[in-house]
């Protein structure tokens, strides 16, 4: 993974004064210390980078002096006013600044990991990173870049509440995106006095980018100054600029500078079965094959009732499985009989009559037996119901459990987890906890791992890939192409490739027919391949997605969810299932759900064009009104491969 190097958000410790125009206060920021290590004590080369969210909502965060390094942390005073008059959040920023504030955080830019210009122009020509239209490049090295003709306001005055959600609520950003939406504009207009957000479209991979401000007459940024790679990728890179003069300014920049990231090995996110195992397709096998025979060992006891096939053991070190060790706790049968109609499995019976006392009794009591901070290891026959996960989380609270490894992910529906399922492997992330699938059908231990809002499970050696590759969301038929619609296919990922570079992935629905022939192209030329699958009667899951997610049939919809982690959607020749992923892709950009960007229909099965229909549907909704026109005008239609990266240039306004 590459990654800036940076601190965590510091946090305001007291709010030393206020006057007429704002507050000032004093903020720590933790240090850790491979940071330290890099700094070497040279402030100089620290910059502070106010949140974001902070500053679309106008709200500019000024250092007033270097930072100040204490050992483990660096304290620095700060300003804080309400620099964009006409959004009107001054009155609420007593409510917001208090000690606790999260401001933002220190990035290390020394001009010795800072690109020049013929560095950064070989980047531009070999996809490197790709940069807002319009962008010019110094001889010193300064980019100038140049926002979309755009800018974004609010739909209504804010309340405070919403002030002060945005600012603190961990889903704060969520809210500001419904809040602030976008307007199309000629020229971008910036009154004297005052400020408003724009943004420009960039997608950086390895890189990060520093904004400077370094003419007041194009517009002064806010202090919300460092692009992230790889979270900076899309059309929606926010810039807010004031005009501190009191002349209009028509159209302003800003200068910037490209600095190398960090490139960071990532700590090893899975267990084996073995104390040390190097990442691979053939020591996966056998670290699956190693937790099954654990699991076939512990579940090697009768079965009584209907409940005792929920097998839960504890380890304090799971390597001594491996030679035979019994676990420190273990239940598979429980002390007296259950009644079928009040067992724990509450997710099988309807909640509409109402819930019924439950027997205490079920594998995860043992986990009241362990001493607070233990870290075990919890094994599972099956992933948690609704009072294993009770219980878990408790524990969690509790450090008494550090991971957990289930065997299968449904009694009653095989590899396939449901709407709940999923939320309770947030909640395990939210608590600490790593997961991981000893997922025997396709014979390898999986870790799940987040990527924004959203997790897949992946093998460990593909995590980091997993984590920093620009997604495509590819949707189609379990019907076959045709070999020359597979041609115009394959030319089309290998045009994608051409245009933003090697690090690519596609995520489709794994199932067979157009799909199996996308994820076999995409293998051929070097993508990470990913699947969402579904439970369906007339698809067989392929078997070589690298990442993959599974859902139960009724978790159609939510399983569009996890489609948000692509920055690009793509529709081949599909039927009924395709149609309605259109429709939920097309509402979740209308309502920023999901990022607008471009939309591509792709026909290439060389008759009549089928999608034709389509467009003129779409078409009357724009001239009627019943569809948003920046949102039809985001669409492709197409059975050309070469056109697919001509409009992705023209609709991000890439240079």
């Amino acid at each position: 993974m590459y990654v800036t190097p940076e601190t965590g958000d510091g946090w305001i410790t007291q709010v030393v004064a206020r006057d007429a125009e704002g507050f000032v206060i004093d903020a720590r920021f933790v240090l850790k210390p491979d940071f330290r290590a890099l700094i070497g004590g040279r402030v100089q080369d620290l910059v502070f980078a106010a949140r974001s969210r902070l500053a679309r909502l106008g709200i500019n965060i000024l250092p007033l002096d270097e930072p100040q390094l204490n050992g483990e942390s660096a304290d620095l005073r700060l300003k804080i006013i309400a620099a964009i008059a006409s959004f009107g959040i001054e009155g609420h920023l007593e409510r917001i600044v208090i000690p606790g504030l999260r401001v933002g955080r220190l990035v290390f830019c020394p001009e010795d990991n800072r690109l020049d210009s013929c560095a950064i122009h070989q980047l531009v020509q070999n996809n490197g990173l790709q940069l807002p239209a319009g962008f010019s490049l110094a001889g010193n090295g300064y980019l100038i870049l140049r926002p979309q003709q755009r800018i974004y306001r609010f739909i209504k005055p804010l309340t405070p509440a919403e002030v002060t959600a945005i600012a603190t609520h961990a889903d704060g950003k969520d809210l500001l995106n419904r809040l602030q939406v976008r307007v199309d504009v000629e020229h971008i207009e910036l009154p004297p006095r005052d400020g408003l957000v724009t943004a420009c479209s960039m997608f950086l991979h390895r890189h990060y980018v520093v904004l400077r401000n370094l003419d007041e007459s194009l517009g002064v940024h806010l202090q919300a100054t460092v692009l992230d790679p790889v979270s900076t990728r899309g059309t929606n890179v926010y810039l807010e600029f004031i005009n501190r003069t009191d002349q209009l300014i028509i159209n302003p920049s800003v200068a910037a500078t490209v600095h190398e990231a960090i490139h960071s090995e990532p700590r090893p996110l899975y267990w084996h079965g073995r104390a040390q195992l190097e990442p691979g397709e053939a020591e996966a096998i056998a670290g699956c094959r190693s937790l099954a025979a654990i699991f076939d060992r512990l579940e090697s006891g009768p079965v009584r009732d209907r409940y005792s096939h929920r097998m839960a053991a504890v380890t304090r070190d799971p390597a001594a499985l491996l030679q035979g060790a019994d676990p420190d706790l273990l239940w598979t049968h429980p002390q007296a009989p259950l009644d079928p109609q009040a067992g724990p499995d509450l997710a099988s019976r309807s909640l509409a009559g109402g819930l019924r006392p439950t027997h205490p009794e079920c594998g995860t009591q043992i986990l009241s037996e362990l001493p607070a901070g233990a870290r075990a290891t919890l094994l599972l026959g099956y992933f948690p119901n609704l009072i294993e996960h009770t219980q878990i989380c408790a524990a969690a609270l509790q450090h008494k459990i550090q991971r957990i490894i289930f065997r299968r992910a449904s009694f009653e529906h095989g590899q396939f987890l449901s709407a709940r399922d999923h939320g309770r492997l947030a909640d395990y992330e939210a608590l600490g906890l790593e997961v991981f699938w000893c997922n025997e059908a396709r014979g390898h231990v999986v870790r799940h791992v987040f990527r924004g809002l959203r997790a897949y499970f992946t093998t460990p050696d593909k995590v980091e890939r997993f984590c920093s590759c620009l997604i495509f969301a590819i949707y189609g038929s379990t019907k076959p192409l045709a070999d020359p619609a597979v041609e115009q296919v394959e030319r089309l990922l290998v045009n994608l490739r051409a245009l933003f570079g090697s690090d690519i992935s596609i995520l489709t629905g794994g199932g067979p027919g157009a799909m199996q022939q996308v994820t076999d192209i995409a293998h051929r030329l070097g993508f990470l391949v990913g699947s969402s699958f579904i439970e369906t009667v007339d698809q067989r899951p392929n078997e070589t997605a690298e990442f993959y997610q599974t859902f139960q049939a009724r978790s159609r919809q939510a399983r569009q969810r996890w489609f948000e982690i692509a920055s690009f959607h793509l529709f081949l020749v599909g039927g009924v299932g395709t149609l309605e992923e259109i429709g939920l892709t097309l509402t979740d950009m209308k309502l920023g759900v999901i990022e607008p960007g471009p939309l591509v229909f792709f026909d290439s099965s060389g008759g009549e064009f089928y999608w034709e229909g389509l467009r003129q549907q779409l078409a009357t909704m724009k001239r009627e009104g019943r569809a948003p026109a920046w949102l039809i005008d985001q669409i492709l239609m197409t059975s050309d491969p070469e056109a697919v990266p001509r409009f992705y240039k023209q609709a991000l306004r890439l240079g």
